[in-house]
C-alpha cells in the first residue's frame, strides 16, 4: 500500500514539473522581437522571420485591435449616457 502511494506521489510530481516547465516564460528571439516591434510601429510583417515570430505579430495585432474596439464602444456608451439616448 504504502509503495502505490509513493508511486502516486512520484508520478505527480514528474506531471507538476512538466506542467510548471509549460507555463515558463522565456524571452523572444530576435526576430519575435522585430516582429512585436513591428506590430506596434504599424509596420508590415517580414516574410523571412519565423512562424514563431508570425505568431507575436499576429497576436499583437489582434489584441490591439481588440483593445481599440474596446475603446470606440466605451466612447459610444458615455456618449449615450451624456446625450440620454
Amino acid at each position: 500500500m504504502r509503495q502505490d502511494m509513493m508511486k502516486d506521489e512520484g508520478h505527480r510530481n514528474t506531471v507538476e514539473s512538466k506542467h510548471a516547465d509549460s507555463n515558463r516564460q522565456r524571452g523572444l528571439t530576435y526576430d519575435e522581437t522585430k516582429a512585436a516591434e513591428a506590430a506596434f510601429k504599424g509596420e508590415p510583417f517580414n516574410p523571412a522571420w519565423s512562424a514563431a515570430a508570425a505568431n507575436v505579430y499576429a497576436g499583437i495585432l489582434s489584441a490591439m485591435e481588440k483593445r481599440g474596439m474596446v475603446a470606440v464602444v466605451e466612447g459610444e456608451m458615455a456618449e449615450e449616457c451624456l446625450t440620454g439616448r
